[in-house]
């Protein structure tokens, strides 16, 4: 059973976040690597995905970030 804390205690929020935005980061950062190993495994470049997509690809709307944009 964890001890327990003050309210507002600092360290308890600061430890929660490094858990919490470390995680992230950390799967962010293993994603990352696993790609990047697949697409040099396979001599995959991000130009030939955007190849594969064609000249005639039409605009599409995509939502990013909370935010709706178009994409060309």
């Amino acid at each position: 059973m964890l001890p327990k804390t003050p309210p507002g205690d600092s360290m308890l929020a600061l430890t929660n976040a490094v858990i919490y935005f470390g995680s992230i980061i950390a799967f962010g950062a293993t994603a990352r690597a696993i790609c990047r190993r697949l697409m040099r495994r396979y001599g995959v470049d991000l130009s030939d995905v955007h190849e594969q997509a064609g000249s005639n690809r039409g605009e599409r709307d995509v939502f990013l970030l909370g935010a709706w944009r178009k994409e060309k």
